[in-house]
């Protein structure tokens, strides 16, 4: 039977600390990317309220982490079939709050539940050795409160990966959303106190003064950092200060190779897509696209007629794609680079050569073709719908053009000699790598970045291992 469905108003935004409701003294609003209307008001946090919420949390830490697992798995499939309920005016909320297309905010406001049921099958590895003078045994056990800094690009997605595999394996935690998105991940937190006891379950919104309390308090055992490297960064400093662990899932710049022997037709919107999809603001976005010099010149204009089809607008917008860019300070880093490329001359082989003022945040996905080696476009992340092509002869040289960069989060190859694909893909230096597909994570692995993309992982059964300590009985006979 179902529970009934409690009355939520989705107009007004709390912090909440301890289970309940918590206003603030200053407040600040969201926008709407695709309008530039201001949204609802949010609380500013303050250190009281973290040094509150550390509180509850590790008041809470010592029956939660004392409760079976079978329990916990019980309450977070409880939480799922609660907030299914809100399905509708959670989409409303990530669409006003994000300007994705209706589609992409179903999809990730339905990635709730399928992250939770994923989470729920994995199990904590226990092992055992035995010798003739002693029994061994390894335990993996919860390391207390978990701060969760979290992004703004998939702000339901990136905030429940974190909740459910802090709770799953017994921590409490205590979610800082983006300031550029609160709203979802308040919301969802505060539905959440419908299930768990309180102070399991925490969110705190705030400026940027909030993300160091979290990373410096010391009654705080662990960062979970999505964002940026410049920012991922200032967190392991800070962290370091009490010795916290961290998991920084950072910045990427994937390179996609393309070998002579694919479908044309087939593959040149596929990796079109994989650059552009949520307007190019994924971490593992395809970034670097390499294609071989025979197929070179077909492929391109594959992509440019894929990428003419693709339709930029706002969120209800019939047929649309594309929303805008998801903040002003986002908005003007790429334009950036849209000014840099026009005025070093290069070939815009789809896109407008500027970003065209609107009412909203909006770019239309453009590829440019071939820039050089040591140009902007090339050698950093955009964050945004906009990436080179360059073509390639000898295979050698074009992976270690792949692996020229400092970032190592995904990679992609794309052939139809599967096995030649996947000994290139062995070779290139990402936490993920994608043979014949754009980049698409998933719950059931284990997703890391290698180099400045970031320090441990998430997800997977091996994504559980971070948010534990291992614990060592050497039992003597």
């Amino acid at each position: 039977m179902s529970p009934s469905k409690v009355s939520v108003d989705f107009t007004k935004f709390y912090n909440i600390v301890d289970g309940q409701k918590r206003s603030a003294a200053t407040q600040h609003q969201g926008i709407n990317p695709g309008t530039q209307e201001s949204l609802w008001d949010v609380p500013i946090g303050t250190q009281q309220d973290v040094d509150d919420a550390v509180a509850a949390a590790q008041k809470a830490f010592k029956s939660w982490s004392a409760t079976s697992i079978e329990k916990r798995t019980e309450l977070i499939n409880k939480f799922v079939e609660v907030f299914a309920q809100y399905t509708d005016e959670m989409i409303q909320l990530v669409q006003k709050e994000t300007g994705k297309p209706k589609q992409f905010a179903a999809q990730e406001v339905s990635g709730v539940g399928i992250w939770a049921a994923t989470t729920v099958t994995h199990k904590l590895p226990e092992e055992k050795f035995e010798d003739a003078e002693k029994v061994v045994t390894t335990r993996y056990t919860p390391l207390g409160v978990v701060g969760a800094i979290c992004p703004w690009n998939f702000p339901v997605l990136l905030a429940v990966g974190k909740v459910f595999a802090a709770i799953f394996t017994g921590n409490t935690i205590i979610v800082k959303p983006s300031p550029f998105t609160p709203y979802s991940a308040l919301k969802i937190i505060e539905i959440a106190q419908q299930v768990f006891p309180a102070g399991v379950i925490q969110v705190i919104g705030g400026d940027d003064k909030l993300g160091p309390m979290l990373t410096t308090h010391p009654g705080i055992a662990k960062i979970s950092f999505t964002g940026s490297i410049a920012t991922g960064k200032k967190v392991m400093e800070a962290a370091s200060k009490t010795l916290k662990r961290v998991t920084l899932e950072l910045g990427g710049n994937d390179a996609s190779i393309i070998l002579p022997d694919v479908d044309i037709e087939k593959v040149a919107p596929q990796v079109a897509l994989g650059a552009f999809v949520n307007s190019g603001q994924v971490c593992v976005a395809t970034k670097r696209i390499y294609i071989h010099q025979d197929i070179y010149k077909p492929f391109v204009e594959a992509m440019v007629k894929f990428t003419q089809s693709l339709k930029v607008g706002k969120t209800d917008d019939e047929g649309v794609l594309l929303g805008p860019i998801q903040n002003a300070m986002q908005y003007e880093k790429v334009k950036g680079y849209f000014e840099d490329s026009k005025k070093n001359g290069y070939k815009f082989a789809v896109g407008a050569d500027t970003v065209a003022t609107s009412e909203g945040y909006f770019v239309q996905p453009t590829i440019i073709d071939n820039p050089p080696a040591d140009s902007r476009i090339h050698n950093e992340e955009p964050f945004g719908p906009i990436v080179p092509t360059q073509p390639w002869t000898d295979e050698e040289e074009v992976i270690a053009r792949a692996n020229n960069t400092n970032t190592g989060l995904g990679a992609c190859v794309w052939g139809k000699d599967v096995a030649h694909a996947e000994n290139i893909g062995r070779r290139l230096e990402a936490g993920s790598v994608f043979i014949n597909s754009s980049e698409k994570p998933t719950p059931l692995a284990f997703f890391s970045g290698h180099k400045e993309s970031g320090l441990g992982g998430e997800f997977g059964a091996a994504g559980l291992l971070p948010y534990c300590n291992a614990h060592v009985m050497h039992v003597y006979k």
